[in-house]
């Protein structure tokens, strides 16, 4: 899954959408604070930035096991 930096819109379309999904019972009960609102968007921005981080590492693992062999072969067939 490839995941790119979202736009505004499209960040707040899923937003919107996330809070479609969610059950609407006890709504009014449920009110954030701004400081634990604040402190909910941070942590999943951080959440996200995370499994970003893991996909990008993934992929340069993969990268430069893919360049170790294709110099192994080098050397084995042309050395």
């Amino acid at each position: 899954m490839d995941k790119e930096p979202l736009t505004r819109s499209e960040y707040r379309r899923r937003q919107a959408q996330k809070q479609k999904d969610e059950p609407q019972t006890n709504r009014a009960s449920e009110k954030l604070t701004r400081e634990e609102s604040l402190r909910l968007t941070k942590a999943q921005l951080e959440a996200e930035r995370t499994a970003q981080l893991k996909h990008r590492l993934n992929l340069t693992i993969i990268g430069l096991v893919v360049a170790i062999v294709i110099v192994y072969l080098f050397l084995f067939f042309v050395g």
